[in-house]
């Protein structure tokens, strides 16, 4: 009778453990490429990015996210009628933001801030990082 309650606990903690990885998996963030997207989710990704950048029209390439993970944003240099820098050089920094997938959840993540949105309607494919 003792083993077959020793066995019983064996496999409560067992399945207690089980589930316990497979919740954690679903949590995990893993980096994220688009297999394909439409006009209207990119225009979510300009104006999340936007958002971040304080209401700053942001144009991403059409293809965004596709062939990466990561894209990196510069802002646009103050030029003179003649095209020269008007301050003379370029020393802004460069921003960049990382699309996960945690889960069925596609998130696209401030690499500066640490903050992260959930996009809607998209289906993001974990790559390897």
């Amino acid at each position: 009778m003792q083993k077959h309650r020793l066995t019983r606990l064996w496999a409560c903690v067992s399945l207690v453990v089980a589930s316990g990885c497979a919740q954690t998996s679903d949590n995990e963030l893993y980096p994220a490429t688009l297999s394909a997207q439409t006009k209207q989710q990119k225009v979510q990704i300009e104006k999340v990015i936007s958002d971040w950048f304080g209401g700053t029209k942001v144009t991403l390439a059409d293809d965004v996210f596709t062939s990466s993970s990561v894209v990196t944003i510069e802002r646009r240099e103050h030029l003179d009628s003649q095209g020269r820098l008007i301050e003379g050089r370029h020393d802004k920094q460069a921003y960049s933001f990382t699309l996960y997938k945690k889960g069925t959840q596609c998130l696209l993540s401030n690499d500066g801030t640490g903050k992260k949105v959930e996009l809607d309607n998209l289906e993001c494919i974990a790559t390897e990082n």
